[in-house]
């Protein structure tokens, strides 16, 4: 189904806000922190979410629908109509902030349409010369308006019953409560540190006494396996990697959302970066740490180096994750 409920059917559950929120797993994780203003501005307001659905449910709404839809292919062309459930789904929006690229104010106006309440379209992408955070520009409309502003770091807690799929593999791999995670995929290959490179840090850490478990995505399914000197998971959701992640003792992965999420959940969180500048694209949470690759050359990054920092994030006394 493209529409996915909690509760009432869309048109009859009452006062609501939306967000429209595309891209990958990272770009949705950095929204929260609007979704949270937008929830504790409008008390009492059913959340609905248009994105990814898998990462959609990372923020509980009430309602969503999959941006990839069919049906929503119309809100992109001038005058276009809309099926009926598409249109009950904005009919009682309050508010709207929807995430897009929008230069010639087609979707702006197809909301408009559909929106009894405020609708703001705001491009996600910072201008050229950024140097901000990214997730600083995402809060920029909600700021113009006035809205309370959040903690800066995203946030996000599972619940108990999110946490079954780890626990599940805790008790089938016979896993110790607190491994070292590593991802090494992201969207673009220039940003992945050599498969090779991962598999000597996972070597040394195992060496050191370190348990490491390997995480793998639907990306890496494409590529060539990499070497796997350790347990290797590969979590069917969002949901799922989170309860994954809320166990690491430390997470270590390239530029990509697996990152933004282990962040999230206030896990020590080593991020390694190349082409991309971590001023604008880095996780933000309590312990997190960059290493930028000399001249944005990922192969160039010495293991030494990786190795030194992970092991001086072990060795804080920081909060222990999730019991199973």
């Amino acid at each position: 189904m493209d529409l996915a409920r909690g509760g009432a059917p869309c048109g009859t559950a009452g006062p609501a806000i939306g967000v429209m929120r595309g891209g990958a797993l990272g770009d949705f994780v950095l929204t929260l922190p609007a979704i949270g203003v937008l929830r504790r501005s409008f008390p009492g307001h059913a959340l609905r979410l248009v994105g990814r659905p898998e990462y959609l449910r990372l923020a509980r709404p009430e309602q969503l629908l999959d941006h990839d839809s069919a049906r929503l292919a119309p809100l992109y062309v001038r005058q276009a109509g809309l099926s009926a459930p598409v249109r009950a789904f904005f009919a009682d929006l309050r508010f709207l902030l929807a995430y897009a690229v929008d230069p010639e104010q087609v979707l702006a106006a197809q909301l408009a349409a559909l929106v009894p309440g405020e609708v703001i379209v705001h491009d996600p992408q910072p201008p050229a010369g950024y140097q901000g955070h990214i997730g600083e520009h995402l809060l920029v409309p909600l700021r113009r308006r006035g809205l309370p502003e959040p903690e800066p770091p995203p946030s996000l807690r599972l619940l108990p019953e999110e946490r079954s799929w780890a626990a599940s593999c805790w008790r089938d791999l016979g896993l110790g409560p607190a491994p070292v995670l590593m991802h090494p995929g992201s969207g673009g290959p220039r940003k992945c540190w050599p498969p090779s490179s991962y598999a000597a840090l996972a070597e040394r850490l195992q060496r050191q006494g370190a348990q490491v478990l390997l995480v793998l995505g639907p990306v890496e399914a494409e590529r060539p396996a990499p070497p796997a000197p350790c347990p290797v998971l590969r979590p069917p959701g969002a949901i799922e990697l989170a309860s994954l992640l809320e166990r690491a003792s430390l997470f270590v992965g390239n530029d990509s959302g697996p990152g933004h999420l282990a962040a999230a959940l206030g896990r020590p969180t080593l991020s390694l970066f190349g082409p991309t500048d971590p001023q604008v694209w880095r996780p933000l949470g309590p312990c997190c740490r960059v290493l930028r690759a000399p001249d944005g050359q990922m192969a160039a990054l010495p293991v030494d180096a990786v190795l030194e920092a992970a092991e001086a994030m072990l060795a804080l006394d920081r909060d222990p994750p999730a019991p199973a």
